[in-house]
């Protein structure tokens, strides 16, 4: 059986939702998922640890 993408379901300015495809193991899409998911704050320290290398 073959898993579909959830919908982002956020909020929109106009009081509707996001009819936008969520990431990948997040509940929302790129533009609403914020920068306290999981995906955000990984990208984040990955960039931080190869900041800290150079």
């Amino acid at each position: 059986m073959a898993r579909t993408q959830s919908a982002c379901g956020a909020l929109t300015q106009k009081g509707t939702r996001c009819r936008r495809l969520a990431m990948k193991d997040a509940s929302r899409c790129d533009r609403h998922r914020g920068d306290w998911s999981t995906y955000t704050v990984a990208r984040r320290k990955a960039l931080e640890k190869a900041a800290r290398r150079r």
